[in-house]
């Protein structure tokens, strides 16, 4: 039986990367494509490949693979579908944030260098107090921008899996269709998205632990590329098994 958001199934989608048919070689060309991130370019093949896996879970109904190096073309194309939707889904809480830090760092850089300087700036209370209440608009904008950002990261992967599902990029926006299936398995997404969170928490970790060494510090730009890939695989997997058990869930009944 192909896995579900279980103990089970949250072990094979996150060993899923080290098993299967030339496992390793199909790891070392997807870290590969990490380790250049920075050139922006393989970032777009390296998301489609994610896309496929998810592809393998929803429409094929199979556990999460590492499915073959093909059809870069192909690639291409479902990277830029998949970079393309998460952009519209995240950049207005991004610019939200922006616009809340730079109202912020206005008000603050106005108090600090007034032309009245800081001792008459605070012996002016209507100037301080139009100074403190726009930074307290900027925080409160930011705050605003973050927790929309975390309702963006709840939505996002149910939008993914309905683009996958029909094979189309408008589908995500196809509120209708996917809506049911969040509220489906709403304790399923929040499970993977707490892991993905609680994941890449461990990457920045571990580049931190790199960076700080020496030695090791020479490593960071391939252990990055490795472990961006393995995690990207894992993220991906668990969206497309959480979609997946949320139609079930729908064709159920329940």
């Amino acid at each position: 039986m192909a896995s579900t958001v279980s103990l089970e199934g949250l072990k094979k989608a996150v060993f899923f990367p080290f098993n299967g048919k030339d496992w390793f070689s199909k790891m070392a060309i997807g870290a590969a494509l990490g380790f250049g991130y920075f050139l922006i370019v393989p970032i777009i093949p390296l998301v489609g490949y994610f896309g496929r896996i998810m592809k393998r879970v929803i429409v094929d109904d199979e556990d999460p693979a590492l499915p073959e190096w093909n059809d870069w073309g192909g690639l291409f194309l479902d990277g830029l579908k998949f970079i393309g939707i998460s952009l519209i889904f995240i950049l207005p809480a991004m610019i939200i944030i922006f616009v809340g830090y730079a109202v912020f760092m206005v008000m603050d850089f106005s108090m600090a260098f007034s032309v009245q300087g800081w001792s008459s700036s605070y012996g002016s209370p209507p100037t301080f107090l139009l100074y403190f209440v726009g930074m307290f608009v900027g925080l409160i904008i930011m705050w605003i921008g973050s927790f929309l950002s975390i309702f963006t990261a709840i939505l996002l992967p149910p939008a993914l899996g309905n683009m996958v599902a029909r094979s189309n990029f408008g589908a995500a926006f196809h509120f209708s269709e996917w809506w049911p299936a969040l509220k489906a398995n709403f304790t399923g997404y929040l499970l993977v998205i707490a892991l993905a969170a609680g994941l890449y928490t461990l990457l920045a970790v571990g580049v931190m632990v790199l960076y700080a060494s020496v030695i090791l510090c020479f490593l960071l730009p391939f252990a990055f590329g490795l472990i961006l890939f393995i995690l990207g695989s894992i993220v991906y997997s668990l969206y497309g098994v959480t979609y997946r058990d949320a139609v079930r869930k729908l064709a159920a009944g329940r």
